[in-house]
Formats: structure tokens, sequence, C-alpha cells
């Protein structure tokens, strides 16, 4: 296949023909904020909800939905490199305020347990499949992980991996979104 195009979130800059190789990596893909986040009117985002690039909350009239940002890595078949997701995971209000009070502090962080919060395209009902989710020395984001003895695909992809060719399907598809433009609240 031929290299992959896009124009990278976090730089700003334009890639061209990449291969997800040393020095030609392919782009994350990122999420911005929850689904659920991005399906708020513009009122509640601003007046029942809070967001940064990895922490987001919504009061709700049952109580306070909350989510952390990860990073979800699916090998690739033959490799040494991964298809990268930069996903939200809903997690309990009790979780949501441990990883705050712990988030510059790594001796304090645990691991913990939440539900992917963002459709991933090419698989199907992703929010009942838990994740767990360990935490990293801050900067970085906590790794997500799927249980190994779970059935669902992305459980089966994230522990036996997924081949070159499949990556830049996947890739293509969430850089062009379901209708041919890039799909709202990702990153490239």
């Amino acid at each position: 296949m031929v290299g992959i195009d896009y124009r990278c979130g976090s730089c700003g800059s334009e890639h061209r023909g990449t291969d997800g190789r040393e020095g030609s990596p392919w782009p994350a893909l990122s999420f911005r904020r929850p689904d659920a986040y991005v399906a708020l009117s513009r009122h509640l985002r601003r007046h029942h909800a809070a967001a940064t690039n990895d922490l987001c909350w919504i009061a709700t009239g049952q109580g306070v939905r909350c989510f952390l940002r990860g990073c979800l890595s699916v090998p690739i078949l033959g490799e040494s490199i991964t298809l990268e997701y930069g996903l939200w995971v809903e997690v309990s209000e009790e979780v949501f305020l441990d990883y705050q009070l712990h988030y510059e502090d790594p001796e304090g962080l645990g691991t913990y347990v939440g539900a992917p919060a963002n459709a991933i395209p090419g698989y199907e009902d992703t929010a009942a499949l838990p994740l767990q989710i360990l935490c990293q020395p801050f900067p970085h984001r906590p790794q997500l992980r799927p249980d190994s003895l779970h059935r669902h695909p992305l459980s089966r992809d994230v522990h036996r991996g997924i081949s070159r060719a499949e990556a830049e399907l996947r890739i293509r598809a969430f850089l062009l979104g379901r209708d041919g433009t890039t799909m709202p609240g990702l990153e490239g």
C-alpha cells in the first residue's frame, strides 16, 4: 500500500507517505473528547461539563460522569510497531478523583478499571468492554488493556495483533470518517 498522508493534530504539520516505521510514524488515532461530551449542546458543555486534553466530567441529573484519556496499542503482526489509539475511558467518580489527586505523583497512581467512551470505527459495542487502566508516570497517559479472556474483537486484536494491511485500512478509514470528511472530535 502507498504511504499515508495526514495533518498532525499535535504539531500541525503535514506528514506525507508515512509507513509506520521509525522516522515515518503513522498517526495516533485520537479522539479529542469522549463521545458523550461531543454530543452535548454548547450550553450544556459551558455550564455542566469541563474538559482538558486528559480529563473530562459531565454533570447529569443522576450524578457526574467522569472520563480519563489513555493510549490503547494494537500490535502489528511480525513487526515491532503498533497502531495507537488515543481513547477516552469512562471511570467512576472515585477513580477520577484518585487519579486527579495523584496525577503528578507516580507513587500514588494505581491500576483502575473503565470502559471505552468513544465508538471506535471497525469495532461494535466497545462501551461494554472493560479496560484495565495502567497509569504511567507524569506526563505520560495511562495504557489501556482489555482482558485477554474477553471475546470482543478489540480485545482479540490487542492481544493477538493485526496485519499491516488491516492497520493501514483502519487508519485510512479513521482519517476519512464515515462520510468522507474528518470525523468530529478526532485528531489525526
